[in-house]
């Protein structure tokens, strides 16, 4: 009896060990400041997946609602999108290190997102909702390049020459309107040197046929490509997007062709220009065909000691990747994301291996969370967000704040009541019930788990089963003593009958909470999972821990029991 008593000892107090050490990390950080947190993860960045964390009603975070867009998409691909845009934004979401995030479907079309301790927004919303189209397109040939200036020009040439009449007619009232204000100024003795200054800049002023251009006017060579100052790009914009320059470019058979715009910009001779490309519109391949994708230093070449994306290609991808390149040496091959071309690289030889790089002017961040879409894949459809929620740092403390003293009733009451009612066994109840306590906290810690208000509500209801479980004990005891049985038979009758009802309501309520953890959501699934820990832990220290401890209040206390 002695050595089971021991044994027993010995292992409460190395679960409260055990207990205490998963604790520790959870304690040094939230006995911290807020300023002070920040310094301790960044010199320690490991202690976030150690700690207890706290769910977005607690420490604030970010909550977005996203509609997918239906209308950009083709039938064959309407089916399961909502499917396949929760994969993409769950893989999203977990590479950006947010711990415990919430995603959650809402009807067909919706999808609810929830990132508790979200520091950068900005960022998690690019990386969330980018639909991240890759393709790698090739670049037409220099003669099809003119051929499509020439277009173009034309294009814009003939719309001239038809209100070239009109303009010279405008052009003629004009001045000779100012000739009237002019000689009406000279004869009411105006300063003539101040007047005719005066009608000299007016007449340098130009109409706006005379200070157009042509497509070709606005194009600079550099090197193998061609380029548009950057002052000019939003004229060329508007050039490209006219109607009849459009529809002649379709009359020449053209339509199958794409400008697009590189994503950096060149600067030259202290001339900034942004490339324009003239690529083919069908794309050689698509992003579905990555495998991975990994944001690294270039360490070499033109663009050493800037951030790129190295890409892996599954194995099709692999075999059309050298497919394309073998059939198209000494071209180029652009690599477009959401029409804009990040590289453009001359294909000098078959690449068989089914691996590239983009490359740009972007930081580490950009370039990370450019790999973070590309691995995750492209969205099947662009996602709008519709509802956009912030909760800051002050408003969860003030949750924690009232849950932690809603809290501090609930134990008080709870702990007056047992000690008026039970004596020196409800004490016993009550050391049960706080190691309990931080053993739910410790486990939930040792799962890196998050702590949500909902969840310090079902640790405020574990309080009072755990209660609840040594009421049923005491009880039972009181009816054996009432019966004429002795103190030590007393107690091994009343845990052992109490055991069955224990364990009935304990199971029951586990079931219930397996099913909210199921198919509950958000808030719902944090009180589920508190649940399920307190309960099972309310089994050890309810059938073990106060077991014990009543065998040594009971052998100390020479066979009297106080209940």
């Amino acid at each position: 009896m002695k050595r089971n008593s021991v044994f027993n000892a010995v292992l409460i107090l190395a679960v409260i060990a055990l207990a205490v050490y998963f604790l520790i990390p959870s304690v040094i950080y939230y006995s911290k400041s807020p300023e002070d947190r920040e310094l301790y993860l960044r010199d320690n960045p490991t202690v976030i997946r150690k700690i207890l964390n706290l769910g977005l009603d607690l420490q604030g975070g970010m909550r977005l609602v996203l509609e997918i867009d239906r209308s950009k998409l083709e039938k064959a691909d309407d089916k399961d999108v909502l499917d396949r845009a929760y994969a993409i934004i769950e893989n999203r979401i977990n590479a950006l290190g947010v711990a415990e995030p919430s995603i959650q479907k809402q009807g067909k079309d919706r999808l609810i997102i929830e990132l508790p301790g979200l520091k950068d927004e900005g960022t998690a919303k690019g990386v969330i909702g980018r639909t991240a189209q890759l393709e790698f397109n090739l670049l037409r040939e220099p003669a099809q390049l003119e051929r499509a200036i020439s277009v173009i020009d034309n294009a814009v040439a003939g719309k001239l020459e038809k209100s070239s009449d009109a303009e010279k007619k405008d052009s003629a009232a004009v001045k000779e309107k100012e000739q009237q204000e002019l000689g009406e100024k000279l004869f009411k003795g105006e300063d003539s040197d101040s007047a005719r200054a005066e009608a000299d800049t007016n007449a340098k002023v130009k109409s706006p046929f005379e200070t157009a251009k042509g497509f070709k006017d606005y194009l600079v060579q550099l090197g193998d490509q061609i380029g548009v100052k950057v002052e000019d790009v939003g004229k060329v914009k508007v050039l490209l997007a006219r109607n009849d320059v459009r529809q002649a470019v379709d009359r020449a058979g053209l339509g199958g062709n794409s400008f697009l715009w590189a994503h950096d910009t060149t600067q030259i001779q202290g001339h900034v220009f942004k490339v324009l490309y003239y690529v083919k519109s069908s794309p050689e391949m698509r992003g579905d065909v990555i495998k991975d994708a990994r944001a690294s230093i270039d360490q070499g070449g033109m663009n050493a000691g800037k951030a790129k994306v190295d890409i892996e290609m599954n194995t099709k991808g692999a075999k059309r990747f050298s497919s394309v390149t073998a059939a198209n040496v000494n071209k180029f091959l652009a690599i477009v994301l959401d029409s804009t071309v990040y590289s453009a690289p001359r294909i000098i030889q078959k690449i068989p291996l089914g691996k590239a790089e983009i490359t740009g002017s972007f930081s580490m961040i950009e370039a990370k969370n450019l790999a973070i879409v590309l691995r995750a894949g492209a969205l099947p459809a662009p996602v709008n967000i519709i509802e956009e929620r912030t909760v800051g740092p002050s408003l969860g403390q003030d949750s924690i704040d009232k849950g932690f003293f809603a809290g501090l009733i609930g134990t008080a009451i709870v702990i007056l009541f047992m000690l008026f009612y039970y004596r020196m066994s409800g004490l016993i109840a009550i050391i049960a019930l706080t190691l309990n306590i931080i053993i739910v906290l410790a486990v939930m810690a040792g799962f890196n788990a998050t702590l949500t208000l909902p969840g310090i509500a079902g640790i405020i209801l574990l309080i009072g089963m755990g209660v609840d479980a040594n009421v049923i004990i005491f009880e039972r005891i009181r009816e054996e003593l009432q019966l004429g049985k002795t103190v030590r038979s007393a107690i091994d009758s009343g845990y052992a009958t109490a055991f069955v009802t224990i364990m009935d309501s304990n199971l029951t309520t586990l079931i219930t909470a397996a099913i909210l953890l199921w198919k509950g959501t958000g808030a719902i699934r944090g009180f589920a999972i508190t649940l399920i820990f307190g309960l099972l832990a309310s089994l050890f220290t309810a059938l073990f821990v106060s077991r014990v401890m009543m065998d040594v209040f009971f052998q100390k206390n020479k066979n009297k029991l106080s209940i």
